[in-house]
């Protein structure tokens, strides 16, 4: 197998977990805070053992300048939160393409902000995605308020991005994960007291395979499959996980994605994939 085929295949496999990430959150049957804590805590070990490997102890440790790292650690667990929350009041096929429109989010944010230079690939993107979102909620009239926690996923979901985009100019990206995820502990641990629910066996399983196989094992092969496939490359595939999603969600869920959000995948899809073109200019 030749290094670009095995960096393909992990990005694929990244991709295939990441679109699973929906059914683990139903399954749990926890409240949407209470399971990215368990997520976060049962992942954070994995996650430190291979930034210390990686990288060092030492290195991890220096914080100088921490606010990037705060920031978006709280986004991190903020855009989780939402993002399950809104699986549990509406179908996964609509939160997961408005979800998508996050990365968009973040590029508009880095144009306007970080003074990225803001192309007509950008602007395309930033059209297209508006536009599947707006179809893909006119499906779902009846989840009104499903979509709008979906579209509070989103906005943290590209806040995310645009804060570890600043986080990393200072820190190397696996440091800056692994501090996202702890501080992510700390963001959801009150929920465990403001929050109704039972510890049960199977919420316990299903968020112990979510943090080591939906987090940690998932962002490994996306940081490996960096060392044999490009960047560009890699952000187009990402956006099988919505694919995935959909194709998961019917098979487990019996949940048939209607033609609003298809039509609002294949634009937030389309967006993904024009944006990356101002990387190869």
């Amino acid at each position: 197998m030749n290094k670009k085929t095995k960096g393909l295949l992990e990005m694929l496999g990244a991709t295939f977990i990441w679109g699973s990430v929906p059914l683990m959150g139903i399954w749990s049957n926890f409240p949407s805070p209470v399971f990215i804590f368990f997520r976060v805590l049962f992942a954070f070990p994995f996650i430190f053992y291979f930034v210390v490997k990686r990288v060092s102890i030492k290195e991890f440790l220096k914080l100088k300048p921490f606010w990037p790292l705060l920031i978006s650690g709280i986004m991190l667990g903020s855009n989780w939160i939402f993002f399950f929350w809104a699986l549990n009041l509406t179908d996964v096929s609509t939160v997961v393409v408005i979800y998508y429109a996050g990365p968009i989010i973040s590029l508009l944010l880095a144009s306007i902000f970080l003074k990225e230079k803001l192309n007509i690939y950008i602007i395309t993107s930033v059209i297209l995605a508006v536009l599947g979102v707006v179809i893909s909620i006119k499906g779902e009239i009846k989840a009104n308020l499903g979509a709008v926690i979906a579209i509070l996923a989103a906005i943290s979901y590209g806040l995310l991005g645009f804060f570890s985009k600043i986080a990393t100019l200072y820190h190397k990206a696996s440091i800056v994960t692994a501090w996202q995820i702890l501080i992510s502990i700390f963001l959801t641990m009150p929920f465990l007291f403001l929050n109704e629910w039972e510890l049960t066996m199977q919420g316990l399983i299903v968020s112990i395979i979510a943090g080591i196989v939906h987090t940690s094992l998932a962002l490994f092969l996306w940081y490996d499959s960096l060392n044999y496939i490009k960047l560009t490359l890699a952000s187009i595939l990402q956006y099988l996980d919505i694919i995935f999603a959909f194709v998961l969600a019917f098979l487990f869920l019996g949940q048939v994605p209607s033609f609003y959000q298809i039509l609002g995948a294949v634009l937030i899809i389309l967006a993904g994939i024009i944006s990356t073109f101002k990387e190869m200019k």
